[in-house]
């Protein structure tokens, strides 16, 4: 009998050592989703300020393009050259270009005071250089105030 006390204490050994491991083991799975979980919001955190950051720039741009566009008939008219102005905000580089067009009609005769409005807007997003851009053609007589 003495045999059989040790074959079951041996035994009660083993299943409190298996449920040990079995612990251990939904401890380690259990952890493993909550790093994943973790993770994955902070992706998306990441995500969301990186799309408004650019949300914030592509609206800076429109508001600037727009402004200018409305604004060339105060200014002389490009002959040849392209004008370059910078404006630095929050961070962001904005670079204002504008230069002449050379457009003809359907019948072949120049389009006089047509000019390209493009501006570059460029940031840095942790480590990495980010750019974005956006243009138009404008009409300079079309927004001069009426005489």
């Amino acid at each position: 009998m003495n045999s059989s006390a040790h074959l079951r204490r041996g035994l009660r050994f083993r299943a409190a050592a298996f449920t040990l491991l079995e612990v251990l083991l939904a401890v380690f799975v259990f952890s493993l989703a909550a790093v994943a979980l973790v993770e994955a919001v902070q992706q998306v955190g990441d995500s969301t300020v990186l799309q408004r950051q650019e949300g914030m720039v592509q609206d800076r741009m429109n508001s600037l393009l727009t402004e200018h566009s409305r604004l060339l008939w105060k200014q002389p008219a490009p002959a040849s050259a392209t004008s370059e102005k910078v404006l630095e905000e929050d961070g962001v580089t904005y670079t204002l270009q504008v230069a002449p067009l050379e457009l003809k009609n359907k019948d072949g005769q120049p389009l006089p005071e047509m000019v390209q409005v493009a501006i570059v807007a460029t940031w840095k997003e942790g480590a990495s250089k980010q750019e974005a851009s956006a243009s138009t053609w404008v009409f300079r007589p079309l927004f001069r105030p009426g005489q």
